[in-house]
Parts: C-alpha cells; structure tokens; sequence
C-alpha cells in the first residue's frame, strides 16, 4: 500500500487565488492537527537536487537542514496535503519539521495558510498574493530572520528554523 500524508478529515482540496488549496469544511480548534508528513511519501534530498526540482516547476518541500529538503520528487506523487498555500497573516504553524498545527479556531471555508518564513532558510523571493492588509508583498527565504517574525510565529517554526533562531 502507498503511504500517504495525514490530511485532517476537516479540511479538503479547493480552488484559491494562488491555483488550488487546502480549506476548512468543518470548524477546528487551536492547537488541532491539520496535515502530518511525517509517514507520507517524499524523501529527504539535497539543495542540488532540490534546485533541479524548482527549475522544473516542482517546490514541493520542506527545508529539515541547511543542505536537507523533505520533498515530493515526483509530482505524480503530489498529495492533497502539498497543496498549502503561504499568508502573511497565516491562520495554521509548524510542529516540529512534518505537522502543521491550527494557530487559532479556523472557521469553516477558510483556507489553511502557513508563512512560510516558517519553514524555508534559502535565497529564495516569491511574489506574494496572499492580499492581506499587512502583507510583505515578496516573501524570502530569510523572513525568518526578522524579530517581528520570530515574536508574531514562536512556537510555530520548524525544529530546523528554530534552531537558526537560537543560533543568531
């Protein structure tokens, strides 16, 4: 049998400004488990491999280490659970490196949004449609960086960028 993410039965596959999405179809809780990586497909792979993957149009992943992406090699095995979109005023975090966690009580019909600040130490620059009042209007790789990010998501990075974190 294929392994597969965890993907809470509350939250389903939908259309979003960014394409598609993941969103609340029942209310959930703060602190409730969302999505859980941890036994799905994907590997473990390096930044050049990593690079090969983006330029193909697949950033389908989790940076772990400074030189470790958990990632989708193959979009064939792209999972509804991959599908979650960044916002700058996010409503889900991080737990550990694999689980996103609800930040607060989501309302049904809500899509499930992380900033990604919370998971990625790279050069990367994304134009952001996320739209909301306080956006940042291009996310990078660094965002993790900035004391107002750390203060707002603490508690939410990954175990990897939380140790970037401690480490400045």
């Amino acid at each position: 049998m294929k392994k597969k993410s965890y993907l809470s039965p509350k939250a389903k596959k939908g259309k979003s400004k960014a394409d598609w999405g993941i969103f609340c179809v029942e209310p959930i809780s703060e602190g409730e488990l969302i999505v859980d990586f941890t036994n799905g497909r994907g590997k473990l792979i390096d930044l050049e491999q990593t690079a090969k993957l983006y330029e193909q149009g697949n950033d389908y992943m989790i940076q772990v280490a400074d030189d470790k992406y958990f990632a989708v090699t193959n979009l064939e095995e792209l999972e509804d659970v991959d599908l979650v979109n960044h916002s700058c005023v996010p409503n889900c975090g991080m737990q550990g490196n694999f689980k996103i966690v609800a930040m607060r009580d989501i309302e049904k019909g809500e899509e499930i949004t992380i900033d990604y600040a919370m998971v990625e130490n790279s050069t990367y620059e994304l134009e952001c449609l996320c739209g909301n009042e306080v956006c940042r209007g291009v996310v990078t790789g660094y965002d993790w960086k900035k004391k107002y990010i750390q203060d707002k998501y603490k508690g939410y990075f990954t175990e990897y960028i939380t140790g970037k974190i401690k480490a400045l």
